[in-house]
């Protein structure tokens, strides 16, 4: 059967065009390999378009944690909570909840917190030398993080993972409400203190992304948008071993020397199409991005460090301009979270929660059709899968980074582009090797 070609002349295919895919085409080009990214939508108007921009150090904490599940089983009777989980008899949905019940445990806590830091820390190295790069252009503000509380249960059970950071290495500390109004002066907030992370840092996600395309662009970069993969073609190589030979799309084939899976929520999906299982869930978050006017009788715009609202699981992002509010974590089926839309339900909650915090925020100035939602790709285990397929000798996998997608952009597209060069990645795979879920 012939192929109509798109091309047939570049050393990589990249799946997915979000944070992890643009990153993974910035370090192939850098490193001389001609790079095609295919984005079965708009690249950079998925996950990352509104999330809220954290590059988080502080974030070494995995999602499969002790407490979750009770968690999960309490806010499931609360249709405004920030965490839940929607029941689905669909069979991958339930062994990934029982695998991520075995997960949440303090042994693989404690295990995890090393390798999710230093990857972290890796990231916020790179990110420091693209911001400083002339060819992109970017907003970056390393302003830190505030994790604040409502209750002092909240506060004391931080003031434990403030701990574990500066025995790891990292900078932290708890803020009175003293201290805390020092920091930032003109905020009103309703809380009993605050973890201060200095080292954390955020950025405007898409003015990012955007950045990076035109610059790739320019440089050569091909770009498919609104390109859906449909099947691969594969043949053996060696005994148990198989190669991509091309990958079917709804605007024709392509062909590569290698292939990077960077499809975020929709990495399960295609995974299947190769015989691959590879855990990813989706977990779907909600944003709303104002300008200052938006609220002006308010003196929000005057912070100067992003914050999360910690018990109510809120992110607030100050950019140059506007400043967003994202949140919840809504497990559940891929297709049926995006059949669902966005949940009335979840942006009363966010909303509500904001007011709890923050007395001088009005919600009712809010145009909730404005909100935005996203789907994180989830892990049973917490941890980001970074490295070779197993049983396809040309595909590399480079998904599930949950919240920390954005985070953990740069680094891993880092690791992928040193795995495809040959080169020894600078930071331990062991806990990220897809091969672990085989």
């Amino acid at each position: 059967m012939s192929l109509s070609l798109i091309n047939n002349n570049r050393d990589v295919a990249i799946i997915g065009g979000g944070i992890i895919g643009i990153c993974s085409a910035y370090y192939l080009h850098q490193s001389g390999k001609k790079v095609v990214v295919i984005e079965k939508d708009e690249i950079g108007k998925a996950c990352s378009f509104g999330n809220a921009g954290y590059i988080t150090p502080s974030h070494f904490i995995p999602l499969a944690a002790p407490g979750m599940i009770q968690k999960g089983l309490k806010w499931m009777l609360n249709p405004k909570s920030p965490f839940f989980v929607r029941p689905s008899l669909d069979l991958d949905f339930i062994k990934w909840l029982l695998s991520f019940a075995k997960k949440c445990t303090t042994a693989h806590t404690q295990q995890s917190q090393q390798a999710i830091l230093d990857i972290n820390l890796k990231s916020l190295e790179l990110y420091q030398a693209l911001h400083k790069c002339d060819d992109l252009d970017f907003q970056f503000h390393q302003k830190g993080l505030l994790m604040l509380f409502k209750t002092q249960a909240g506060l004391d059970e931080e003031a434990i993972t403030v701990s574990q950071a500066n025995a790891l290495g990292l900078k932290a500390k708890i803020l009175d409400r003293e201290a805390l109004r020092a920091l930032e002066p003109e905020i009103e907030f309703d809380v009993v203190g605050a973890a201060l992370y200095p080292e954390d840092a955020h950025i405007e996600p898409f003015e990012f992304i955007s950045s990076m395309k035109s610059y790739l662009q320019t440089n050569g970069v091909e770009f498919l948008e609104h390109t859906e993969v449909t099947r691969f073609d594969t043949q053996a190589k060696l005994q148990s071993q198989l190669i991509i030979t091309a990958i079917h799309t709804t605007k024709g084939a392509v062909k590569a020397d290698s292939v990077v899976l960077a499809n975020g929520a929709w990495s399960a999906q295609l995974a299947k199409k190769l015989g691959l299982t590879v855990p990813v869930l989706a977990g779907k978050g909600i944003s709303i991005t104002l300008e200052n006017k938006a609220i002006e009788n308010t003196r929000l715009f005057s912070c100067k460090t992003p914050f999360i609202l910690s018990e109510a699981k809120v992110a607030v992002s100050p950019f140059n301009d506007e400043i967003r509010f994202g949140g919840t974590m809504e497990l559940g089926v891929l297709a049926d979270q995006e059949s669902r839309g966005l949940s009335p339900n979840r942006i009363t909650g966010l909303l509500q929660s904001v007011g709890q915090y923050l007395p001088t925020f009005d919600s009712e100035k809010i145009d909730r059709s404005q909100f935005w939602s996203g789907f994180r790709p989830c892990t049973p285990d917490g941890l980001p899968i970074i490295g070779p397929a197993p049983g396809i000798d040309n595909l590399y996998i480079a998904t599930g980074h949950a919240m920390m997608g954005l985070s953990l952009g740069p680094i891993t597209g880092k690791i992928i582009c040193d795995l495809i060069t040959g080169k020894t990645p600078d930071v331990d795979l062991a806990p990220f090797m897809p091969m672990r879920f085989k």
